[in-house]
């Protein structure tokens, strides 16, 4: 689903529920099929746009909650980067200005 307006996706609760969640995610290993690279924060305050996640484990306090999904049903493939430098989007599949 292609959203037009949203805040950025970077404080992310993971929920057990699909009709909970904003969106469908798969996390992969391999980097050539991902949309989305993305870095793990450490704290709130570094989430920033849709490529710098801070997972949290509070419902209230996310901007984006997401369900992990097998590939074939998911909205974003998100693969986990080591550096903030290489995180951002990889391909035309960006959800509006942001997530």
């Amino acid at each position: 689903m292609f959203l037009v307006e949203r805040e950025p996706m970077a404080i992310i609760f993971q929920t057990h529920s699909v009709p909970d969640a904003h969106m469908k995610v798969h996390v992969t290993k391999n980097p050539g099929v991902a949309d989305l690279f993305v870095y793990p924060v450490s704290s709130m305050g570094m989430a920033k746009g849709d490529a710098l996640w801070f997972i949290t484990e509070s419902r209230a306090r996310a901007t984006t909650r997401i369900f992990l999904s097998p590939l074939a049903e998911a909205a974003l493939i998100v693969y986990y980067v080591k550096s903030q430098a290489e995180s951002g989007w990889r391909n035309n599949k960006q959800l509006g200005k942001s997530l």
